[in-house]
């Protein structure tokens, strides 16, 4: 298991900023850092995120259970395999180049 390290990240843990996400920006400043209120199979979309990114799903040891790559704008469904209470989302190409992989863990 390999740890990766967070440094400058934004929070989402309010519904507004947690609905929001990605939609309607111009640029990805930093990682987008959601915290949901309890485990599950939380499902996100991409409709009127205008670029690529990565999304990198989380249970609550902080451990990495689903790894989306290069989700493309206007996906409808993204749902991860295993229960998740956090989420990052990366720019396009994070994931890969940082070798994050399900089992490893995200510290922040």
């Amino acid at each position: 298991m390999k740890k990766t390290k967070l440094h400058d990240f934004e929070l989402c843990d309010s519904p507004s900023s947690r609905m929001r996400g990605l939609m309607f920006r111009k640029k990805f400043k930093k990682p987008l850092l959601f915290k949901f209120d309890f485990p599950a199979k939380h499902a996100i979309h991409s409709f009127f995120v205008l670029f690529e990114f990565d999304a990198v799903f989380l249970n609550d040891e902080k451990k990495v259970v689903d790894v989306f790559k290069r989700i493309k704008p206007f996906t409808p469904l993204i749902v991860p395999k295993k229960n998740a209470l956090f989420l990052i989302e990366f720019p396009a190409g994070v994931a890969e180049k940082k070798g994050i992989k399900t089992g490893d863990a995200i510290v922040w």
